[in-house]
């Protein structure tokens, strides 16, 4: 049994292999336990349909992913307020996007390509579009692994942060 309380700042560790990734994928709905159930605000994720599990994520849960998962053909900007788009269309908020990327360095880079950066780059571009939909519930899934340790540090500060300002659990 694992219980996270609303707005806690958690971090499992473990060795390689050792299950953190099927946990964060089982908590985010990507997979289904063969036992048990997974609770997120009151509800029982295993038991909403597809559509349902789709909208709910979108709108309640940030992934940051080992492997960026980030968009090829999509600049670093449009990769960022994807999620939002999904979610409201039109209605982004600019400012915010803006924000994130100023914070994580890549206001800069907005105008560039997935190819075009560094792992580390990418691994904060990843960051930042996990954050854009102001989710309250971040899943990150070693969100510093390819950061030199002043990234790291600085991406964890911003995390933490976000998790003050938004109460993000």
């Amino acid at each position: 049994n694992l219980e996270i309380e609303e707005g806690e700042f958690v971090a499992i560790v473990g060795t390689s292999g050792s299950g953190k990734s099927t946990l964060l994928n089982l908590i985010g709905g990507l997979d289904n336990p063969t036992r048990g159930k997974v609770f997120i605000k009151d509800k029982e994720i295993g038991s909403l349909s597809r559509k349902e599990l789709t909208i709910f994520r979108r709108r309640n849960i940030g992934f940051v992913f080992q492997n960026y998962s980030l968009m090829p053909v999509l600049n670093v900007y449009a990769n960022v307020a994807l999620p939002v788009t999904f979610d409201k269309g039109s209605h982004v908020d600019r400012e915010h996007i803006r924000e994130l990327l100023n914070e994580l360095g890549l206001w800069e880079k907005r105008k560039r390509y997935p190819s075009e950066l560094s792992g580390g780059q990418q691994q904060r571009v990843a960051i930042a579009r996990a954050l854009a939909n102001k989710p309250a519930l971040l899943l990150a899934d070693e969100p510093t692994g390819n950061l030199e340790s002043k990234t790291a540090v600085e991406v964890i500060g911003l995390l933490k942060a976000r998790h003050q300002k938004q109460h993000q659990t």
